[in-house]
């Protein structure tokens, strides 16, 4: 067992601190809608641009000449849902705050913001018969109405507990709203506006999502429903893909009341509603692209990743553009340093990777590193190539920097496995480099599904054995490997689900080889355990335990509460590991270091915010995110020798 002592020496002068600035940018385009340019006629694209430290912002194309403007929204971090309504106006529903927002297309500014208190997230927008625009909410799964006159919203009340999500809401022909929720117990219902209640839905559209209204019948999936009885109409009343090419769908967000638009793979077909006549327009692949309006000529807008387009009539490729307006600084989900000195980083949301060169002060964003949505969690880095592991995809993505960019063909960057097809969507426990030379990484399950588990995967095939639910059905929080034995930390976490119940988090040790449980311990009241950092020959694991910090010693592995008494509770995502013993982390603003040997620990230095992740480079200075900005604490010698850091040089 490694002794845990104080050592009284007392230490430097706090270390200074330099703000490097705001690496970290990107675009993250969540919806979007076609509307007339009131002044010009020109058709312009609208979409809704996310940012957490400047806010939503929307994003306005001009398509005739490519023009662009940005204009910032009163509130918001983004939105998943634009309408347009009557009276030149376009309703723009946000998250984190829960609002809908009145954007006047005359005057190109937004005229109100209305929020729904107790709500952080509206999905998508639909108008009722009552000329009301109703939206679903998280996280009580509400539906809400705002009234186009006297903007206010009124609380429908939320028809199908326990579920956070309603997710979609499809305005049928009769101007009755079907509300979808998720995911608990998937569920739909059908909100009347004129009696203001809910209802169960017919047989016939029991397990449908989402719709679209179109000449007078209700249309989703490959079906078709009689616009006031709801049954499932036969033949269907126009004319469909070929049956030879496979099956299709409608597309429900692009389809309006006079067009509607089918997909049947990489194709993408239009039919008027004048005339019935099925029209392909493009088949091409979109890589993760995204449609999102057809337009007056029957081309299509669409956005994918940091860029935009518009697929032409009979279009065998995609022509891409950037969007317009420069990114604004964005918060990055972890930060790591590579053994050349970069720090590398994610924003939430956004699928993209930054890199930072001490050295040389230059910042690179890449485009985006993926066809799913999502984000990239963590990095890992092995002979100059990073990996980055990936949600919603549940992805494991090879990227090497100095070889060309060719995403869009699945080159560089490329994903080497995919784990969504077997139930893991979200690397909450991180990846790593074993002493093997393979990735390992933690995943917690697919939306409704409590679980989680340890991907052990080949950088150079991307073969990868799972071990799932290690310790039980719980999502992984952490991962360590050492020469035979593989630690991991679990939580009480899930993807749409709450907090599990009945259990505490865990920490065990499984054989490298066999993967056995050779320890597993339950902490009682935990919810999240994490492992920070092996140290002492990895016999001694460095854990967070909802933010406490302890030990594991091996052989046995047992968890000893408390073990570093009285230091500050860690607050941070990703932790610096200084050396053998020492890690240095964010609590609240301070940058603490802690001996994980000796149990001594040290406020090092004051930042101006909340940290949020910390990285040290090999010019030997801690780096640590707090907001949107990267901050640089060089470690003088005195402090490098008093936290018995002497191998590490500036």
């Amino acid at each position: 067992m490694l002794p845990i002592a104080l050592t009284p020496a007392p230490p430097p002068p706090p270390a200074r601190i330099t703000k490097v600035g705001e690496p970290c940018r990107a675009h993250n385009v969540l919806a979007g809608r076609v509307t007339l340019d009131r002044r010009s006629g020109a058709e312009t694209l609208v979409v809704s641009d996310m940012n957490e430290t400047t806010g939503a912002e929307l994003l306005l194309i001009n398509l005739a000449d490519r023009s662009g403007k940005v204009v910032h929204a009163p509130g918001g971090s983004g939105s998943w849902a634009l309408c347009e309504t009557p009276g030149d106006r376009m309703i723009v529903g946000t998250f984190y705050d829960g609002r809908m927002m009145v954007f006047d297309l005359n005057r190109g500014v937004f005229t109100a913001s209305v929020p729904f208190p107790g709500e952080t997230y509206i999905w998508n927008l639909a108008i009722g018969k009552d000329g009301r625009v109703y939206g679903g909410t998280y996280p009580h799964g509400k539906l809400g109405a705002l009234d186009l006159k006297s903007l206010t919203i009124e609380d429908c009340g939320a028809a199908a507990p326990p579920n956070m999500y309603l997710r979609n809401v499809s305005a049928l022909p009769d101007g009755r709203l079907l509300c979808s929720y998720i995911s608990e117990k998937n569920t739909e219902r059908i909100y009347d506006p004129a009696t203001k209640a809910f209802e169960n839905v017919p047989v016939s559209l029991q397990g449908v999502s989402i719709g679209a209204t179109w000449d007078g019948w209700f249309v989703a999936g490959s079906s078709v429903y009689d616009g006031k009885t709801l049954e499932r109409v036969h033949p269907i009343p126009f004319p469909t893909p070929p049956a030879d090419q496979g099956g299709w769908a409608v597309d429900a967000y692009m389809t309006t009341p006079e067009v509607l638009w089918l997909r049947q793979g990489n194709r993408v077909y239009r039919i008027d509603r004048a005339d019935r006549t099925l029209e392909l327009i493009a088949d091409v692949p979109l890589r993760g692209g995204r449609l999102l309006a057809g337009l007056r000529s029957g081309d299509i807008a669409g956005v994918r990743g940091q860029e935009y387009f518009v697929l032409k009539r009979g279009a065998t490729s995609v022509d891409l553009l950037p969007l317009p307006g420069t990114p604004g600084p964005r918060p990055t989900l972890f930060l790591r340093a590579d053994p050349r000195g970069r720090l590398w980083g994610g924003p939430h949301f956004g699928q993209t990777l930054f890199h930072y060169d001490p050295a040389t002060k230059r910042t690179v964003n890449t485009p985006t590193v993926s066809d799913s949505g999502g984000e990239v969690y963590d990095a890992a880095f092995l002979d100059g190539v990073v990996y980055a592991a990936s949600y919603a995809g549940g992805e494991i993505i090879r990227y090497d920097p100095d070889a060309p960019w060719d995403q869009w063909n699945g080159a560089n960057p490329k994903t080497i496995v995919r784990l969504n097809s077997r139930g893991y969507i979200r690397p909450t426990g991180g990846i790593l480099v074993g002493p093997d030379g393979l990735l390992y990484s933690g995943w917690m399950a697919a939306y409704g599904t409590y679980g989680g588990a340890v991907a052990i995967t080949s950088p150079s095939t991307g073969e990868t054995k799972l071990i799932e639910n290690p310790l039980g059905a719980q999502a992984v929080s952490g991962v360590g490997v050492t020469a035979d034995r593989v630690l991991v930390g679990s939580s009480l976490g899930a993807n749409g689900l709450p907090n599990q119940t009945g259990a505490w988090a865990r920490f065990g040790v499984l054989d490298r080889t066999s993967h056995a449980v050779l320890h597993q311990q339950e902490i009682q009241g935990a919810s999240n355990i994490r492992i920070l950092a092996l140290i002492g020959g990895n016999a001694r694991a460095i854990l967070a335990i909802d933010g406490r910090l302890c030990a594991a010693d091996a052989p046995g592995w047992q968890v000893r509460l408390p073990e570093y008494a009285g230091a500050p509770p860690l607050t941070s995502g990703s932790v610096a590991s200084a050396s053998s013993d020492v890690i240095l982390y964010g609590s609240g603003s301070s940058l603490v270091a802690l001996n994980g040997r000796t149990g001594e620990w040290h406020t090092v230095a004051t930042l101006p915010s909340r940290i949020s992740n910390a990285a040290l480079a090999a010019n030997g200075r801690v780096y640590l995110s707090c907001d949107a900005a990267l901050y640089e604490v060089p470690l003088s010698p005195r402090w490098r020798t008093f936290l018995g850091m002497t191998s590490i040089r500036p």
